[in-house]
């Protein structure tokens, strides 16, 4: 598999992510305006709500992933030479200081996932 081969699977894997937590997004909000307005006993509506919000984290810790995911595919653009432009890719966050984060991929670990999935 080529690197332009696997940066395009990649972005069509971070649109649909993109897409479908902006649907499953849209829904929570649906199902909170319907349980804001039910006759539900406070004790249901609060119990329903603290669902949504552990279904909002989980969402947001999938988003997560995501990122690394465009990382990814920014680093192996780079890296190539090739025009990340024509995938429609904003650039990367960058993280300002390492020492606040424990969630940071080094080249190497980059370079071994590259790996991974070009074997797939």
């Amino acid at each position: 598999m080529k690197y332009e081969e696997l940066i395009k699977e990649l972005c069509d894997v971070i649109k649909e992510s993109e897409k479908n937590a902006s649907l499953i997004y849209d829904n929570f909000e649906s199902i909170q305006e319907h349980i804001n307005t039910s006759s539900l006993l406070m004790k249901e509506k609060n119990k329903i709500s603290g669902i949504i919000s552990n279904s909002l984290g989980l969402l947001q810790h999938q988003d997560m992933h995501r990122q690394k995911i465009e990382r990814v595919v920014n680093f192996v653009c780079e890296k190539n030479n090739i025009d990340k432009s024509q995938y429609n890719l904003a650039d990367s966050a960058k993280t300002i200081d390492k020492n606040d984060c424990n969630d940071i991929v080094n080249d190497d670990e980059l370079e071994a996932l590259i790996k991974q999935m070009q074997q797939n």
